[in-house]
């Protein structure tokens, strides 16, 4: 049973890469990414996808915005999230991506985790 699992972890991992490299290559370089301003949602196409997170006083959460990029500047680490000290005190925390479509979504990181968590409280033997 055990070599199942990872039979399928081992396809599951193969076919998210082979995905991504795909639609890299379709796109010439270009990512699909989510766009979030406000209450406008909506997707765009660039170089990178980011998404900031900035404190604010008026909101429990802050404010977050999500979009796409052509550029990154020096204070910019693609594939990393990188703090910003705002003018006014604070910092913003910024995320730039390219590894795949839709990669400032937290929803394949969420589904995968919830995935693992599955396999450990069910004690089955993955590995």
């Amino acid at each position: 049973m055990a070599s199942i699992w990872r039979c399928f972890l081992l396809l599951t991992t193969v076919s998210f890469l082979a995905n991504a490299q795909s639609s890299r290559q379709r796109n010439n370089g270009m990512v699909r990414c989510n766009k979030e301003i406000g209450n406008s949602f909506s997707s765009c196409q660039g170089k990178y996808c980011y998404k900031m997170h900035t404190p604010d006083d008026t909101t429990v959460d802050g404010i977050v915005k999500k979009g796409c990029m052509n550029a990154a500047d020096a204070q910019t680490e693609v594939g990393k999230c990188t703090r910003r000290p705002l003018e006014e005190g604070g910092a913003e925390l910024m995320c730039v991506c390219n590894e795949r479509d839709f990669c400032n979504s937290a929803l394949l990181q969420s589904l995968t985790i919830s995935f693992f968590v599955v396999f450990v409280v069910l004690g089955l033997d993955v590995f």
